[in-house]
């Protein structure tokens, strides 16, 4: 009995050895092939470093077939082609990794996705559109596919595509993508009205204000819709309420909403609007557009008024019609004398830049030999201009 006992422990001893000799064959045979990997990504780094990417490439090629844990350093330097705008390397890289059979599925959407941005950026927007359509069809977790084609039917104006894409994206960017959605129905409601496809404008901006409430854009195209159609007092109310929501609007609607309140009989009523506006927030356009109302009537009040807000904000655009009513008009004021002008041009120099770089446009008022932007040296120039040279 104990003959078996010792037989039984010495076949237990032969497994161990056996088990801790192929383990050290294992390893020693591991160590050799790191080791081998290691120094074929060391020559293939030199090759980069040295400004020879087409020998990087063979060697991180070869290196691909030999172990797939390399996958994401592959597809790295995918990338680094990519970003050095390499494209046809960079699509090449990401083709191969793509052909083999041994990837995983996150793997192989990882390199699907790196090689639509490829395509991308090399302007072959239709292989890009199918590859991220491709993507979004296998349910991949990720917003980039969706993101790509947004961004390439927004390139090709396909905006109801675009559309899809946005609504896709709701759950990621919240009220932003609301009103991205909200622009692109705009970008709609233009080109029905550049087509003078009416019927199909106020569809398109009754989505746009759903999706964003405080669309400025969706009431200036409702405004010019109905200036088209004549109905004056509807434009005129859509164009104040644009302006209320964005009062920047007001520097390129200037022109329609006065034309569509005159042409509504409104002058009164846009008058007051103005005066509020101004009082709100003097934007030198509105105060300008004040102006210009009161002096159809009474010159001297439009002069005193752009006088009174000259002095607190001078701005060049308003000393221009400033001096257009007092010479041109024959207004005389014994207020707006040398030093009342001296201190309005001196108040607008104020925090003008002197000097530009010509190499990276850092500006300032003090000469720089040093360019403190760019670190270029004698790139600084004098400003030429109306307020400069």
């Amino acid at each position: 009995m104990t003959e078996y006992v010792f037989l039984f422990l010495l076949l237990v001893l032969a497994a161990a050895c056996g088990w801790w000799a192929a383990r050290q064959m294992g390893a020693a045979r591991s160590r050799k092939r790191s080791g081998g990997l290691s120094s074929s990504y060391f020559r293939g780094l030199n090759y980069l470093l040295n400004e020879q990417p087409d020998k990087a490439i063979e060697v991180f090629l070869k290196l691909a077939e030999i172990n797939r844990d390399t996958v994401e350093t592959h597809l790295a330097l995918g990338n680094l082609f990519r970003r050095r705008g390499e494209m046809d390397k960079a699509i090449r890289f990401h083709k191969h990794i793509i052909t083999r059979p041994d990837l995983t599925e996150e793997q192989r959407s990882q390199a699907l996705l790196e090689l639509g941005e490829d395509y991308m950026r090399a302007g072959l927007l239709d292989r890009a559109e199918r590859l991220f359509s491709e993507l979004l069809d296998h349910s991949v977790e990720t917003d980039r596919p969706a993101r790509q084609l947004l961004d390439i039917y927004q390139q090709e104006r396909d905006w109801e595509k675009a559309i899809v894409q946005a609504q896709r994206l709701r759950k990621f960017d919240g009220k932003a993508g609301d009103e991205l959605i909200a622009q692109l129905y705009c970008e709609i409601a233009r080109e029905a009205l550049d087509e003078g496809a009416s019927d199909q404008v106020v569809p398109a901006l009754r989505q746009a204000r759903r999706h964003d409430a405080g669309s400025a854009r969706a009431r200036l195209l409702h405004a010019e819709l109905s200036a088209r159609e004549g109905r004056w007092d509807s434009a005129a109310d859509c164009y104040r309420e644009a302006c209320e929501l964005d009062p920047d609007c007001l520097v390129f609607a200037l022109e329609p909403l006065m034309e569509a309140h005159r042409m509504a009989g409104r002058t009164e009523i846009v008058e007051r609007w103005f005066e509020r506006m101004v009082a709100e927030q003097p934007m030198t356009t509105a105060i300008l557009a004040l102006a210009r109302i009161r002096a159809e009537s009474d010159p001297r009040a439009a002069v005193e008024l752009l006088l009174r807000y000259q002095s607190e904000r001078p701005t060049v655009r308003g000393l221009e019609y400033l001096v257009e009513l007092v010479y041109r008009q024959g207004v005389s004021l014994d207020k707006l004398g040398p030093d009342m002008m001296r201190n309005l041009v001196q108040r607008l120099l104020e925090g003008q830049p002197l000097y530009r770089c010509q190499q990276c446009g850092f500006s300032g008022r003090s000469w720089n030999w040093q360019c403190p932007g760019c670190r270029q040296w004698n790139t600084t120039r004098a400003i030429t201009g109306v307020l400069g040279e």
